[in-house]
């Protein structure tokens, strides 16, 4: 089996690599798009209008003069759809016929409108070309769906369960995946948190300051990491130096809960200065314990206070931003007679600082170019209920620097990460720096009958202890990791069809390797395996789509097979056994707090098997509408002849 896994791998490089090099020489004629944008009533040039071709990610903006450009090759079929859209105006639709390589669209005049803040990207063009399984939730849909974390959020999707110790510590659960098996990002950066490396870690992420949402599936998802066979999930933020205003802009928000008693307020300002704008946003929320059928839940609390400062300086083809963000985070653990009998107490501080450069360029087919830099002091800390001092605490000091090359049809980046990770307290694991360096590429190429996608991603993690325990099998770790997608994408009349192949690598995290200590919030002991190797995973998704107006119905499978999968497995169970001897067998882990003690779990790596279904109908007509979504998935661990935790439940969503 793994002889023909290496044989599929190595067929996916070589085929990669093939479609790259032939989609390039295929690049033919160049076409322009030219004109100038006016006032209607004043007649006078405006410029930083959006200018992008419709279903694309394609654009630009007008100059000082209103004037406009746009190159684009053949990959277009005999005519494109044109909007042209700025704030306080109309939005102008211009269809356009492709059979002459240069034209001139003159003189376009736009008319003034009452002025409702909408997120205008300011040298961004979004990507459209979107897997049927993706999933985006902004605007009125995501003002409706809005809860206090970001799995309930996300809970009325297919195929998304919830793994909770509460409120504030629940975590969406992708397709039967959780912890590092999906990528969570926020503006397109990694959260810098450690939410992904246990359940009762909370996101760092404040809910009432997201405006979008996006799961994204298929070759495009490697953009953002290696470990992409479950999916990205990423959240637009307010205060994105994409959105800029021409005045003033405050939006204030308030609300309750009251099943927790819970209040929240949230405050926005946007303030243009000439050429600059200041964005300011202020978030707090307050909630008791929750209550249920059966009374209240005990400790099950949560305080939460956000405060971001953005400045950004807009020069006529790029501009600089800055921002710095402090996130509090303070949340209760319910208490359990197996481990501790008050509950566990949660303290959460995440400091934020980053740096942002956009420069539009004219590099062959290249027209922007990027470079991030961000800085994230997390530091998380657990209490035995109504204790002032930590029992243990978690702390991770995270620098990332990115630059990236986007043109109409591809994005090429870099990205260079290096984490410090600093346990205290009861948690013996070393002090650990960990370095990543990665490449990565995402090309789309449309031909006359159908579109092909692909994407690679290729890297190395050094992992190296700086701190001796006397522990022999504490010892540096290398990885090298390559991640590749192929995809493919048709429409025929009214039916679309999708299918991609991905191979993913991770790296085993710092915790899984080195973890020694109680993880008070989940009620265990970890222990890591120092030899794990890199976890791979083969998956394949298929999908059909029928969209008539008014019906519009998909099937989507997957089906993901790792030869090496790991994941924390129970020591041992007690049984029947006393605490001593279970103890005395090494199952257990006692003294941990008062009349306590700990199940031990050590990270191991099985063969897996994760496969699942989704079904989705929507039928609309006139003011009728309903709403079906039937999924499953199934996970079982091959290695034991048994089922992987945290699958996901059957789920059937009905809407009338």
């Amino acid at each position: 089996m793994l002889l023909f896994l290496n044989n599929i791998i190595r067929y996916q490089v070589v085929t990669f690599f093939a479609i790259c090099l032939l989609s390039f020489s295929m690049a033919g004629e160049t076409y322009k798009i030219s004109g100038i944008v006016l006032d209607f009533k004043t007649k006078k040039p405006i410029k930083d209008v959006n200018v992008y071709i419709e279903e694309t990610s394609f654009g630009t903006i007008t100059n000082e003069e209103g004037y406009f450009s746009l190159y684009l090759n053949n990959q277009f079929d005999n005519s494109i759809d044109l909007n042209i859209k700025m704030i306080g105006y109309k939005q102008e639709y211009i269809h356009i016929d492709l059979s002459k390589t240069k034209i001139d669209l003159g003189e376009i005049f736009l008319k003034t409108q009452l002025l409702e803040l909408d997120i205008i990207h300011i040298h961004a063009h979004e990507n459209k070309l979107n897997q049927i399984s993706d999933i985006t939730l902004s605007g009125q849909e995501l003002n409706n769906s809005i809860r206090g974390n970001l799995a309930t959020t996300l809970f009325n999707q297919p195929n998304i369960g919830i793994n909770s110790f509460g409120t504030i510590a629940s975590k969406p659960v992708l397709r039967g995946y959780s912890n590092d098996r999906f990528l969570l990002a926020k503006d397109g950066n990694k959260t810098g948190d450690l939410s992904q490396s246990s359940i009762d870690h909370a996101i760092a992420l404040d809910m009432t300051e997201i405006n979008r949402i996006e799961i994204i599936r298929g070759p495009r998802a490697l953009i953002y990491g290696s470990n992409a066979i479950g999916g990205v999930i990423n959240t637009t933020i307010n205060g994105n130096p994409k959105v800029k205003v021409d005045k003033l802009y405050k939006k204030v928000m308030l609300g309750g809960q009251s099943f927790n008693r819970g209040m929240y307020g949230n405050i926005i300002l946007y303030i243009p200065i000439k050429s600059n704008q200041l964005n300011i946003s202020i978030n707090n929320r307050k909630t008791d314990d929750q209550t249920s059928p059966i009374g209240k839940l005990e400790n099950t609390y949560s305080t939460t206070s956000n405060y971001k400062l953005g400045f950004t300086r807009y020069n006529k083809s790029s501009y600089i931003n800055f921002i710095i963000e402090n996130l509090n985070m303070d949340y209760g653990i319910p208490p359990s007679s197996e481990g501790h009998i008050n509950g566990v107490d949660i303290g959460l501080i995440k400091n934020t600082s980053q740096i942002n450069y956009h420069q539009d360029i004219s590099l062959y087919d290249f027209y922007q170019f990027e470079v991030k830099y961000n800085f994230i002091d997390y530091e998380h800390k657990e209490f035995e209920n109504n204790n002032s001092s930590y029992e243990v605490a978690l702390l991770k000091k995270t620098h990332n620097f990115k630059i990236e090359f986007e043109s109409s049809y591809s994005i090429f980046g870099s990205e260079l990460n290096y984490k410090r990770f600093l346990p205290k307290g009861s948690y013996l694991t070393p002090d650990t720096d960990e370095f990543e360096l990665s490449l990565y590429g995402f090309y789309e190429k449309k031909f006359n009958n159908f579109n092909l996608l692909s994407s690679f991603r290729l890297g190395g993690v050094s992992i190296r202890p700086i701190q001796s325990l006397d522990n022999q099998e504490i010892r540096n770790r290398n990885f090298n990791y390559f991640s590749s997608s192929l995809g493919f994408m048709k429409v025929i009349n009214n039916f679309e069809i999708n299918t991609w192949v991905m191979n993913a690598m991770r790296p085993p995290s710092i915790e899984e390797l080195y973890s020694k200590g109680p993880h008070l919030g989940t009620y265990s002991y970890e222990i890591g395996e120092p030899d794990l190797e890199l976890e791979k995973t083969c998956g394949i998704e298929s999908s059909i789509r029928y969209n008539v107006n008014p019906l519009d119905v998909s099937v989507t499978t997957f089906y993901n097979y790792s030869p090496y999968y790991y994941q924390m497995n129970k020591v041992g169970e007690c049984g029947e056994l006393t605490l001593e001897e279970c103890r005395t067998e090494g199952f257990i882990k006692g003294g941990m707090s008062s009349g306590g003690w700990l199940y031990k779990y050590q990270a191991k790596g099985i063969e897996s098997l994760i496969k699942g279904l989704e079904f989705n109908l929507n039928y609309s007509y006139q003011n009728f509408k309903i709403i079906y979504d039937f999924s499953l998935v199934r996970g079982n661990d091959l290695t034991n002849e048994s089922y992987i935790s945290y699958m996901n439940p059957d789920k059937q969503i009905f809407i009338v």
